[in-house]
């Protein structure tokens, strides 16, 4: 794929090749592994510190029903 760039008066403009996707490379890849990071991270730190009640357990049961969204549970 070939862009035109014969609109301007100066030599460089029209000779530039872009390398396409190579240049963002190194970004993609640091930005996926700090999001894997951050995912496992997260994953590990899944954890209750204080019992819920009761009460707020059958409530949060309640609506995750209602709303058709799964839950994960520990017992």
């Amino acid at each position: 794929m070939s862009v035109d760039r014969s609109y301007s008066s100066y030599e460089v403009i029209p000779a530039y090749q872009d390398r396409g996707m190579m240049k963002w490379g190194s970004f993609a890849t640091g930005e996926l592994t700090e999001a894997q990071n951050a995912f496992v991270k997260e994953q590990n730190s899944d954890k209750i510190l204080q019992p819920l009640s009761h009460h707020i357990i059958l409530h949060l049961l309640n609506q995750s029903f209602t709303n058709q969204v799964q839950v994960k549970i520990k017992y």
